[in-house]
C-alpha cells in the first residue's frame, strides 16, 4: 500500500513538472517573438527572417507600449520562480528574467533611445548590413527586405531628433562620424544592388536619395542641438552594478570590479615587462630577407593555409571537438560596400538561428600591385606567422567555432542570449590556452603578443569603470593610456570613446577569461582522475553565449 502511495505521487510530480514545463516553454515564446520583433534589427543579425522588413520603431507611443508588455511579462514570468521546472528550464527562466530586466531598464532607467544618436545610425547601418551579408535566401528576395528597411530609415531618424535631449558629446562625435561612413555604405548599396537586382533599381536609387537627406538632416541636428555635460555619458554606479548583477551574474559590485582590473593590470604589466627584457637578450629579432615577388593571392592562400593549420592542430592534439559538418569559414577581403564601416580585421557570425552556417572572416583588402613597403610588411607578417594569433581569437577556437556550437543548441531561448563574458572571455581565453597547447612550437615571441592583449584587456576594466564613475574624464582616460603606450593618441581616443559608448562591454573580455579559468579549476577538482581538458571545453561549449555563472550552476560548482 505505501509503495502503491509512492508511486501515485511520483507520477503525480512528474504530471505536474510536465505540465509546468509546457507552460512555462509556451511563455518564453511569446517572450522570444516579442523581443525578436521589438528588436529585428539585432533578429536578423541571429538568423530569425520573419522580421527582416522592419527596424525598431522609437517613438514615443511605441516605446511606452513595449514597457508596458515586458512589466506584464516579467509578472507572468515571475510565477514561475520557485515552479516544479527541469533543471534546463531553471536555467532559461534565469536567463529570460535578464532578458526583460536588461531590456526594461534601457527603455525605462538608462534610456538609450533618448540620449544616444549613434543608436539610430547603426540601427540604420546593420538593418541592411545584415541582410546583405546573409545567404538565407537569393539577394533578389533579401533585396526586397532591404528597401523596405531604406525606406523606413527617414522615419528612424524623425524619431532620433523628437526624442534626443542634451546627448552627450562624445555620443554626438561617434554617431556624426559614422554619418560619415553611413552615407559611403548606402552610396555603395545603392550601386551594388542597382547592377544585382535591376528590377528594384529605380525604387533602390529612390530610397537611397531619401536615406542620405535624412543622414544629412540628422548630422545637421546633431551638429546644432544643446550637448549635455561632457561627462553626461556615464552611467554611474548605480547603473553599472545593475548590469553586473541582472545582465552578467556576478556577485560583487563596481568597486571591486576596479580593484580586479587594477591587480590584473599590475600582474599583466610586470609579466611583460619582465617577459620583453627576457627576450631582448634570449631572441633578438632577426632581419628578414624579401622577395621581390609577393601577390595578393599569396597572402590570401596564407591566410586560409594558417586558418586551416589551427583547425586540424586542434583535431590532431584532441584539444576540443570540431564537428564534420561544422560551418565554413569563409577569409575573404572586406566587400567594398562594407569597406566604410570595417576598418580592421572581423568576424561575422551567421546568426545562431540561421540554416546556413557559414561564417565571414573579413580581412583588410590587399593591393594588386604591392610596393616595397607593402611587400615587406606582409611578408614579415606571413614569414612570423602573424595571422594566426587572428585565427586562434576570430575563428578557432575562438569566435567562429564558439558561435557555431552555440548555434546548436535544442534551446531558442539559449541560441537568442549574447552574453559578452562567454563570447569574448572564450576568445581571450583561447589564445593563451593554445599557446600552453603547443600551437606556437618554439616562436618565444608570441607569448609577448599573449601577455600584451591581456594587459590590455585589464586596462579596458580600468578604463569601463573609471569613465563611467567620473574617475576618469575623457583626455584623462586619453593620457593614462598614452602614457602606457608611449603613444598612439588616435588609437588610445578611440579606445575611450568606445568605452564611453558602451559600458560594461569592454571589461567582459579578462573578467570572462578569469571566470572561464576559475570553472576550469572547480571542474578539474570536482572530476579529479577523470578530468579531460577536451571534455570540458566541448561541455562549456555546448553551453552557449550564456552567463557564466549560470553555467557553474547547472554543473553544480556553485558553493
Amino acid at each position: 500500500m505505501i509503495l502503491f502511495f509512492i508511486l501515485v505521487m511520483f507520477s503525480v510530480n512528474l504530471f505536474s513538472q510536465s505540465k509546468a514545463d509546457e507552460n512555462f516553454q509556451k511563455l518564453a515564446s511569446e517572450i522570444l517573438d516579442n523581443l525578436q520583433k521589438y528588436y529585428p534589427v539585432r533578429s536578423s543579425e541571429k538568423g530569425i527572417h520573419k522580421y527582416d522588413y522592419l527596424v525598431t520603431d522609437y517613438s514615443r507611443r511605441s516605446v511606452r507600449s513595449e514597457i508596458a508588455k515586458l512589466k506584464k511579462f516579467e509578472t507572468r514570468l515571475y510565477k514561475y520562480k520557485n515552479s516544479n521546472l527541469t533543471q534546463t528550464n531553471r536555467i532559461n527562466h534565469q536567463l529570460l528574467k535578464s532578458n526583460l530586466d536588461i531590456t526594461l531598464y534601457d527603455l525605462s532607467r538608462i534610456k538609450w533611445h533618448t540620449k544616444n544618436p549613434y543608436l539610430y545610425i547603426n540601427e540604420a547601418v546593420n538593418s541592411v548590413y545584415f541582410l546583405l551579408i546573409s545567404e538565407h535566401a537569393p539577394l533578389s528576395e533579401r533585396a526586397q527586405n532591404i528597401l523596405a528597411r531604406m525606406k523606413s530609415i527617414p522615419d528612424l531618424f524623425v524619431q532620433a531628433q523628437d526624442n534626443l535631449k542634451n546627448p552627450p558629446p562624445v555620443y554626438i562625435e561617434e554617431a556624426r562620424e559614422m554619418i560619415k561612413t553611413g552615407i559611403d555604405f548606402f552610396n555603395s548599396v545603392k550601386i551594388e544592388l542597382s547592377k544585382d537586382v535591376p528590377a528594384l533599381a529605380s525604387e533602390i536609387n529612390n530610397a537611397a536619395v531619401r536615406v542620405e537627406r535624412s543622414l544629412n538632416e540628422f548630422d545637421n541636428f546633431l551638429a546644432n542641438c544643446n550637448p549635455g555635460e561632457e561627462a553626461s555619458f556615464a552611467i554611474g554606479k548605480g547603473d553599472f552594478d545593475y548590469k553586473l548583477k541582472y545582465e552578467y551574474f556576478l556577485d560583487f559590485d563596481i568597486d571591486s570590479l576596479l580593484r580586479i582590473g587594477q591587480t590584473l593590470f599590475e600582474e599583466a604589466d610586470s609579466a611583460y615587462k619582465a617577459y620583453e627584457s627576457w627576450l631582448a637578450i634570449n631572441d633578438p629579432l632577426d632581419s628578414v630577407f624579401v622577395p621581390s615577388s609577393l601577390t595578393k593571392q599569396d597572402i590570401l592562400d596564407y591566410y586560409n593555409w594558417e586558418l586551416n593549420k589551427v583547425k586540424q592542430f586542434l583535431i590532431s592534439e584532441d584539444i576540443l571537438t570540431i564537428p564534420e559538418d561544422i560551418g565554413e569559414c569563409k577569409i575573404i577581403e572586406t566587400p567594398e560596400v562594407f569597406r566604410s564601416i570595417i576598418g580592421s580585421i572581423a568576424y561575422q557570425m551567421p546568426g545562431t538561428f540561421n540554416s546556413d552556417q557559414t561564417g565571414h572572416f573579413y580581412v583588410k583588402p590587399i593591393s594588386e600591385n604591392l610596393d616595397a613597403a607593402d611587400r615587406e610588411y606582409y611578408f614579415k607578417n606571413m614569414h612570423n606567422r602573424a595571422f594566426k594569433r587572428s585565427v586562434v581569437h576570430e575563428a578557432y577556437p575562438g569566435h567562429h567555432l564558439q558561435l557555431q556550437m552555440a548555434g546548436r543548441s535544442k534551446s531558442d531561448v539559449r541560441k537568442w542570449q549574447d552574453n559578452y563574458c562567454l563570447i569574448e572571455g572564450w576568445a581571450l581565453y583561447s589564445e593563451e590556452m593554445m599557446h600552453q597547447s603547443g600551437l606556437y612550437g618554439n616562436d618565444k615571441r608570441s607569448y609577448l603578443k599573449i601577455l600584451g592583449g591581456i594587459r590590455f584587456r585589464a586596462m579596458r576594466i580600468i578604463l569601463d569603470v573609471k569613465l563611467h564613475t567620473g574617475q576618469f574624464s575623457r583626455d584623462e582616460a586619453v593620457k593614462w593610456l598614452t602614457g602606457i603606450w608611449g603613444g598612439y593618441e588616435d588609437y588610445a581616443k578611440s579606445e575611450v570613446n568606445g568605452c564611453a559608448l558602451n559600458p560594461t562591454y569592454k571589461m567582459s573580455y579578462l573578467i570572462g577569461k578569469t571566470q572561464i579559468l576559475k570553472l576550469l579549476d572547480d571542474y578539474k577538482n570536482k572530476e579529479g582522475d577523470n578530468f579531460s581538458l577536451k571534455a570540458f571545453h566541448d561541455r562549456l561549449l555546448s553551453e552557449g553565449s550564456i552567463p557564466i555563472p549560470l553555467i557553474r550552476k547547472s554543473w553544480g560548482l556553485t558553493k
